[in-house]
């Protein structure tokens, strides 16, 4: 993505022509080889960092006039600082464990204090930066200079996070990566939840859905789709496939329906969704994981009518190892099997609101969030008062009787 991202844009590959050490890696254009003076007033190298604003291939004027730095507070030959450069020391985790030093500020005083482009903004700092170590040892910064471009990352999403960039939480989103997950039922619920997780660099998102996607589909899934696709009667993990997969390159479809035959395949993700109305086929489901010590958070919806309005609730449901007494008694009577007059309403701002509790749990347990209420694994909202009330366990104990 960096050297076609480069190619595609004369501003980027006007700065690689003229000699910048540029790479595009993730959300942040990286400007290697920046000879300064360090401490010890001798010629040292760091490295430029800024958010590359973008759409789709095209590189926008930058949004943005800071900069991270690696590397020494830059200096002149007789050792001060040089002026008008550094905001802060910031210890920025830019992606990879690799950290910034200072956070840069340097607003231009035309434009309405915003660069014209990459260009500027990148010649403004290098040579803010360089020039007094081209005056103090040029034979030595030429060297320093000289062009490594380096190679493309391997990311799974189809373009730049560049809103990741724009926000500096690159390092902390990347605690996500190379994560494998599995959504299993693709009606509002796993369809948001996909929404929502084909923007992060999960390594591989698993569908598992044996149903069609039709027309009441489409009103409780996010986006729009058109005619001629609901005409094309298509199974959910293929319209959903089609839809995502041109912005994550590892969605995998499984058009099958999760049972006791295949639920082996569900042992190696790092955390199961399971987005079901069926109460025997999610009790199946937890149960395995149970027996198998694997993460999974589950959802469930209760809606119906009453004097011309609708009440319930939405529930989100996590099991950890060591963590799954309470399970038995979040999902409820399991004894009885699936009724076939429930009202299975379903609306897509509910759907939408489990998909969000679910994603938002996952991501504090991974370290994402900030996470205070760690013991908090069953949460339900309730529509009427507009609270979530939630249930705090702390267990050990792996209970029986949901299979």
């Amino acid at each position: 993505m960096s050297r076609q991202l480069i190619d595609l844009n004369p501003v980027l590959q006007k700065l690689l022509n003229e000699g910048f050490d540029i790479e595009v890696r993730g959300q942040y254009l990286w400007v290697h080889r920046v000879p300064y003076i360090n401490a010890n007033i001798d010629i040292a190298s760091g490295t430029l960092v800024m958010n590359l604003d973008t759409s789709g291939d095209k590189v926008l004027a930058p949004s943005s006039h800071t900069a991270f730095w690696i590397g020494e507070q830059p200096r002149f030959k007789d050792g001060t600082f040089i002026p008008s450069l550094v905001n802060s020391p910031k210890k920025e985790n830019l992606g990879n464990n690799i950290y910034s030093e200072y956070f840069f500020s340097c607003m231009p005083d035309y434009n309405g204090g915003r660069y014209l482009d990459y260009y500027d903004k990148v010649t403004t700092y290098y040579h803010m930066i360089s020039d007094a170590a081209f005056l103090f040892a040029e034979d030595k910064c030429k060297k320093i200079a000289k062009v490594i471009l380096l190679e493309d990352e391997d990311s799974p999403l189809m373009y730049s996070d560049t809103n990741s960039g724009r926000a500096y939480i690159v390092g902390i989103n990347e605690r996500m990566k190379g994560k494998k997950v599995a959504i299993v039922g693709l009606g509002g619920t796993g369809s948001y939840l996909l929404d929502h997780l084909a923007k992060t660099c999960v390594e591989q998102i698993h569908l598992y859905d044996d149903d069609d996607f039709n027309t009441h589909n489409a009103y409780r899934a996010p986006g729009v789709p058109s005619r001629e696709e609901l005409n094309e009667l298509m199974s959910k993990v293929d319209y959903y496939y089609r839809r995502y997969s041109g912005f994550h390159k590892g969605i995998v479809p499984h058009k099958v329906r999760v049972k006791p035959d295949n639920f082996s395949e569900l042992d190696d993700m790092d955390m199961v969704f399971i987005c079901v109305d069926s109460v025997s086929a999610r009790n199946l489901i937890a149960g395995y994981l149970m027996e198998k010590g694997k993460p999974f958070i589950d959802s469930g919806m209760g809606l119906e009518k009453a004097n011309g309005q609708l009440v319930g609730q939405v529930r989100v449901t996590t099991g950890l190892l060591s963590h799954y007494l309470h399970i038995k008694e979040a999902f409820g009577d399991s004894t009885i099997d699936d009724d076939i007059y429930a009202s299975n309403i379903q609306l897509s701002e509910l759907n939408s609101l489990a998909a969000n509790l679910m994603l938002i749990k996952w991501k504090r347990l991974i370290g994402i969030y900030n996470d205070q209420a760690e013991h908090d694994f069953n949460s339900v909202y309730s529509i009427g008062s507009n609270k979530v009330l939630q249930t705090q366990y702390e267990d050990d104990t792996i209970p029986t009787g949901l299979r």
